[in-house]
């Protein structure tokens, strides 16, 4: 990364044009999923960190990538992954493929998507999709964004992501202490954000989940993320994926989305939670009344 001036001053005079820029033309306010009802409660703005967080294996970093796949092939954005649980890639751009087609991969599905249809998927996400992988022990997370920054210069990214935390080394000099970590990571994360004007994003898990009288978890909690609550402090948007009837039912296709803190509400959106489906066959998410895609993609994929 490169080394920048410890510190800087400004003054009201030195902001001015910016402002009166800002007054004549208005801020510069989230950009839509696609999805009016995502919108309403989280849209992607550039500059800002993100965190994901929700139970384990109940469907956040899907969902992101869902969203992710919806923004590159409409709006053109560029991501660049750092997945580790998703390694080898083949398996993350495969698993992409079947959100776009709808369509299994799997060849001893009688419905698998056949080669042609495969290559011209591919040919959709080719462009837009960068995995990054850091061998151990390098791989802390400032030592992530140092290889995230080499990408950058080839590849103009809009997005970032790292999924999720849990598989990245504290470094060797840092505190025990989790609440001096996160301050530390939020603040070099949020730092990178605005310095390269990316949409940053960090999966993270929750706390064990405490079960209920009625059998199910608690809905996840952005003041229960693993390592305590200063992430929530630190960030500027915590969103969370849940499947509230999962414990008791791993066949659930329930799942709500939750936008938990929203630092810049005018901007972004109102913090609030919205249902829907996730629907295995397709890999896509559907409304949770009318089972129809949040997100038509057929009309685009198969359009004449």
């Amino acid at each position: 990364m490169e080394e920048k001036k410890k510190s800087l001053i400004f003054s009201p005079e030195d902001c001015l044009d910016d402002m009166l820029y800002d007054l004549e033309h208005g801020k510069e306010k989230g950009s839509t999923t696609y999805i009016k009802d995502i919108d309403m409660c989280w849209t992607w703005r550039k500059g800002e960190f993100n965190i994901w967080t929700g139970y384990s294996n109940e469907g956040k970093s899907l969902f992101l990538r869902y969203l992710a796949i919806i923004k590159a092939i409409m709006a053109g954005w560029k991501f660049i992954f750092c997945a580790p649980e998703d390694f080898p890639p083949k398996e993350f751009f495969d698993d992409m493929i079947h959100t776009l087609s709808g369509l299994p991969t799997d060849p001893s599905n009688p419905n698998c998507i056949d080669r042609d249809l495969y290559l011209d998927m591919y040919t959709r996400i080719k462009d837009s999709f960068l995995f990054l992988y850091v061998n151990p022990p390098g791989n802390t997370i400032k030592g992530t964004l140092v290889e995230f920054e080499k990408a950058l210069g080839d590849f103009k990214a809009d997005a970032i992501v790292i999924d999720p935390l849990i598989k990245f080394a504290r470094p060797k000099d840092m505190s025990e202490r989790d609440d001096i970590y996160a301050a530390y990571i939020t603040t070099i994360f949020t730092d990178f954000a605005r310095l390269h004007n990316l949409s940053t994003h960090l999966v993270m898990h929750q706390l064990t989940p405490r079960i209920l009288e009625t059998g199910y978890y608690a809905k996840p909690s952005m003041y229960s993320i693993k390592g305590g609550g200063t992430w929530s402090d630190g960030t500027d948007n915590i969103l969370s994926v849940w499947r509230p009837t999962y414990a008791k039912d791993k066949l659930s296709t329930e799942v709500i989305f939750a936008s938990q803190k929203i630092k810049k509400q005018k901007l972004v959106g109102i913090p609030q939670d919205f249902k829907m489906k996730f629907d295995r066959r397709s890999n896509r998410y559907t409304d949770f009344i009318t089972n129809r895609d949040l997100f038509d993609f057929d009309s685009i994929i198969y359009k004449k």
